[in-house]
């Protein structure tokens, strides 16, 4: 990571170290059914993040869960199965506005949150899954974000 006065700058190695700690969390806690899980990335920001939990557990099955300026896409919503089991991934738990959206969506999946990062300790820490707390101000740059094409 560098910081700087007003940012947080993570790197591609920061970035495979959060996604290797998480994915030995979930490891610990499912050791048998990670396969039986399906991954949705709450877009944008989870795509990457989704995307490379999955090779690193070997899930194959990813679907997007659509958000365009704020606002959630309800006729792009992945149709949820009550019966599977879903890893809803996001890159930063920082307002709690964007997985309270997603989750009006999501009230009869059976699913286990998860973020890269989050901004400052909750209490609501037992419901989800976070590879690191920031307990910081800053702006967070990811190493996607960093670049232009």
């Amino acid at each position: 990571m560098n910081y700087s006065a007003n940012r947080i700058v993570f790197s591609w190695e920061d970035i495979e170290d959060l996604i290797v700690k998480i994915s030995n969390e979930l490891n610990r806690l499912l050791p048998s059914c990670l396969q039986d899980y399906e991954i949705i990335a709450i877009a944008n920001g989870g795509i990457i993040p989704a995307t490379l939990l999955s090779y690193k557990l070997k899930i194959k099955s990813i679907n997007i869960f659509p958000i365009i300026d704020k606002k959630v896409v309800p006729h792009k919503i992945p149709i949820l199965d009550s019966t599977k089991k879903y890893l809803l991934v996001d890159e930063i738990y920082d307002t709690g506005k964007t997985i309270e959206m997603v989750e009006q969506y999501m009230a009869t999946a059976n699913y286990l949150k998860i973020f890269l990062l989050q901004r400052y300790e909750t209490d609501t820490a037992s419901d989800y899954l976070c590879g690191k707390t920031l307990n910081d101000p800053r702006w967070v740059v990811f190493p996607w974000e960093e670049q232009t094409i």
